[in-house]
């Protein structure tokens, strides 16, 4: 039975202009430049100074908590922010009219710094960050100071990359290492291999808010203190609950005094009240039951801003809030006591305060990364827990709010169910992508759901799943996986395979991995892939013995108490979710190149072996000079007419693709992470599949020296002529080994009858999900950019004229103009297709 009883679901009655205070507040957003905050490494470091935490080997549960606690209860109570700046810099006018108090940061767009972590990249930078481009972080000069003289130096060596070093490789940084091969921090300070994120964060999952919303923290207190009578709590677990949940909930207080205060100022009736209602919600919420829709939200944000205070926002996400969020919506508007106009400026509001801060980004990570906000995920749709349509009103309000306010964080994703959700949700979500040009993604439940069961969740945890960070599926609240715990480039691994385990990024005098037979001597395409698996298992050892490693670190030095309150698990369990408390435990992994290496392999596999026209000692000379003096060579692997391309539907190179994407998931599946559980595979790029590329030589797929790899499980730029043959390829692809989530982007050009394109789009995305048309073969994720090419350049040429314009990276949105120029290469680039036709658009080098 249907939930929604919109008459009009694209509520086109509502428009931003009636939110006068919200519009211009949602302008200063955009004029604002990123301010980095310093009050939390300030509390986080006098804290650890103070106990001597500093000194010690092993931090427990509950001295983390306790300075968590301290940070909660001393940071500022800001309800209002006000905005005073070096006018030579930037300036912007902001009148903070939100009902939702309390920031991540104390500054209105704010930079969080955690020095323990990733925050020490930008020590060297601290003078100069106020004038780099793209994407500067203003800092004033007394606080550049105090995190050079008094912060940071107290982290030098008590971060997690320096505690690993110094436990597992003391003695193989001065001088020759005792091993055959590079250890696993040399490869990935090489950058060119592989990734693992540890040592930036543990942030990538999906906390539960369930328990706070319908009981409060104060019930949530009562269960950790019988708990912890019962248990006697030996390590320490509920202790630590009991701290933070009190932290949080004296945070709350201090805001709600601080509006109480506001109030007393207050010059107009109306901002009196404003402020009356600000402190009589904080003074409730969230340590009692939220009772309206507006304390359910104060609530989910309260406990929102106290999980960033413990790791980095890099991925964490919100989960299904359509779902945990709609009772409350549901009973308000029964009531009188909301109006739908009055939800959809509520949720514009959470919106805003979702963006109200940016990772931090050195500037060679700008290089790799640029252009990415935090990747705070939101799920809507799909189906329930019983497999029955969960669309609601509230899914299509937040619709609204994401159509209204373009940001790129909250990251939409939408679930779609081809038998179960209706035809009108969909062309919902079309009309939402074609407006705001770049989001939601869209996500197919039926395949999905069935990867999820494959790795052992159950029908109804599978069912309830959310989207992490970029595209990846988790059972949402009870799997703890830190889904971009590692991020390979598999490009790196056909190199190795290609020249006996050198890398001409590295220097072919050196090996790095283990050292194979020369390629020219193979006779079969069997062997040269026997290579390839086994360079490909090499980085796979290594940078799972290297993620295992930094796990134990945070282990011992950085338990997370405040996550763990809210995860399903740990509670029951007496459990840190770093230690294996949640209901699942998982790692995921994310594979850069995929196009790439299998329409190389295809290449090989074509011209090497079967037509054996061309010799493997003239296609690695010719690789080792950029096909200098060869392009004829070039033209004939890189041209989809002569050699077998997946996206193309050529069923040599499909098979190839699920040779290679089988093989991942075989081998990462036998592989057990240091909390007991397996690891799952996904394919979305952010845009490492620029930066990476830029590391990387030609290929024998004819891509050239340093050009973008193709993102995701997206068919490489320009050799797919036919948009339901690119489909049908990605859909071939199998669901059981992507399910750490996908990113296959697709490119439209706009076109004049918009609700006819809306059509046309619903009707291709159902297609590829139902798989009709694809012979079972069912496609699992969807995203893309509708976005002019002429727009796109316009952008490049008069960046000030585009702050907004927004586009779909590979997994996530951002604003263009924040991109680097490889990145925005890239999406230019990208094969474009009309909708009406199915058939590319002529493509041209874009240039930047």
């Amino acid at each position: 039975m249907t939930k929604v009883t919109l008459d009009d679901v694209s509520l086109k009655r509502i428009n931003l202009d009636q939110y006068g205070d919200l519009e211009n507040l949602r302008k200063a957003y955009f004029d604002a430049v990123p301010e980095v905050c310093v009050e939390r490494p300030r509390l986080i470091t006098d804290f650890h100074l103070a106990h001597g935490l500093l000194d010690q080997e092993k931090i427990s549960i509950l001295d983390k908590a306790q300075a968590y606690r301290h940070v909660l209860e001393n940071r500022a109570p800001i309800v209002r922010h006000n905005h005073a700046h070096d006018k030579n810099l930037y300036e912007f006018s902001l009148r903070d009219t939100s009902p939702f108090a309390g920031s991540t940061t104390s500054k209105f767009k704010g930079v969080p710094l955690y020095p323990e972590l990733i925050g020490l990249l930008l020590w060297p930078e601290l003078k100069t960050m106020t004038r780099r481009h793209p994407n500067p972080f203003y800092i004033t000069p007394e606080e550049a100071d105090e995190l050079n003289l008094k912060i940071f130096p107290h982290w030098l060596q008590k971060n997690v990359m320096e505690i690993t070093k110094k436990r597992y490789y003391q003695g193989q940084f001065n001088g020759p290492v005792a091993t055959d091969y590079p250890d696993e921090i040399k490869l990935l300070q090489n950058l060119v291999f592989f990734n693992t994120s540890k040592f930036v964060c543990i942030s990538h999952t999906i906390p539960d808010f369930s328990k706070a919303l319908t009981l409060g923290l104060s019930h949530m207190i009562e269960e950790a203190e019988h708990n912890k009578i019962q248990s006697g709590d030996p390590s320490k677990f509920y202790s630590a609950i009991i701290e933070v949940l009190n932290g949080i909930i004296r945070y709350s207080k201090n805001l709600a005094q601080e509006a109480g205060r506001l109030a007393e100022r207050a010059s107009t009736p109306e901002e009196k009240a404003r402020f009356e209602e600000i402190a009589t919600t904080y003074s409730k919420v969230p340590e009692s039951a939220a009772g309206s829709f507006r304390e359910a939200l104060t609530t989910v944000w309260i406990c929102w801003t106290a999980l960033h205070l413990e790791n980095p926002n890099i991925g964490l996400s919100l989960g299904r809030l359509d779902q945990i969020l709609y009772p409350f919506y549901r009973k308000d508007i029964d009531q009188e006591k909301l109006s739908l106009d009055g939800a959809v400026e509520l949720i514009c509001y959470l919106w805003l305060k979702i963006g109200d801060h940016v990772p931090i980004m050195s500037e060679t990570l700008e290089q790799l990364l640029g252009g990415t906000g935090s990747n705070q995920a939101i799920t809507i749709g799909g189906v329930d827990l019983n497999g029955e349509d969960a669309v609601n009103d509230l899914t299509h309000v937040m619709l609204k709010a994401t159509e209204l306010m373009k940001l790129r964080d909250p990251n939409l994703n939408a679930r779609y169910h081809p038998s179960k959700n209706s035809d009108e949700y969909l062309k919902r979500i079309s009309e939402v992508n074609i407006n705001t040009g770049a989001t939601p993604a869209i996500h197919n439940d039926k395949a999905v759901i069935r990867a999820l069961q494959s790795k052992g969740d159950s029908e109804e945890q599978a069912r309830d799943y959310g989207i992490v960070g970029c595209v990846e599926p988790v059972s949402a609240g009870r799997t703890y996986g830190h889904c971009a715990a590692i991020i390979i480039n598999l490009v790196s691994a056909l190199e190795l395979a290609l020249f006996g385990g050198k890398h001409r990024h590295t220097g072919m005098n050196r090996q790095i991995g283990p050292k194979s037979d020369d390629p020219a001597t193979f006779d079969t395409f069997d062997k040269f892939w026997a290579a390839f698996e086994t360079q490909t298992r090499w980085l796979i050892d290594r940078t799972t013995i290297l993620n295992d490693k930094f796990g134990k670190t945070h282990q011992d030095f950085l338990p997370t108490p405040i996550l763990s309150t809210f995860f399903e698990g740990p509670m029951q369990k007496g459990k840190d979710l770093i230690q294996g408390g949640a209901t699942i435990n998982s790692s995921g992994v994310a594979i850069i190149g995929l196009a790439d290496v299998v329409d190389s392999l295809s290449a090989i596999n074509k011209w090497v072996f079967n037509k054996r026209s061309i010799s493997f000692d003239r296609l690695l000379g010719t690789l080792h000079e950029d096909f200098s003096g060869d392009e004829r060579l070039r033209q004939l692997l890189a041209n989809p007419d002569k050699t077998p391309k997946y996206g193309t539907e050529h069923p040599d190179a499909d098979a190839i693709a699920r040779k290679v994407v089988t093989m991942l998931d075989d081998i990462f599946s036998r592989k057990q992470n240091y909390r007991g559980g397996k690891y799952r595979v996904g394919y979305w790029t952010m845009t490492a599949h620029a930066g990476l590329g830029r590391l990387t030589r030609s290929l024998p797929n004819g891509r050239q020296a340093h050009d973008n790899f193709a993102s995701g499980i997206t068919p490489v730029s320009g050799v797919t002529p036919n948009l339901t043959k690119a489909l049908h390829s990605a859909a071939k692809l199998p669901a059981r080994t992507l399910s750490s989530g996908v990113a296959l982007n697709i490119k439209y050009t706009p076109e004049p009858d918009k609700d006819l394109m809306r059509d046309h789009f619903a009707a291709t995305v159902k297609a590829f999900f139902s798989g009709v048309e694809t012979n079972g073969d069912e496609g699992f994720e969807i995203q893309f950019n509708v976005v002019s090419r002429e727009e796109f350049e316009d952008a490049i040429k008069h960046p000030e004229k585009h702050p907004e314009l927004l586009v779909r990276v590979s997994g996530y949105t951002a604003y263009f103009i924040d991109l680097n120029p490889q990145m925005q290469k890239e999406i230019i680039e990208r094969t474009e297709y009309l909708l009406s036709s199915g058939n590319a658009q002529p493509s041209k080098p874009a240039i930047i």
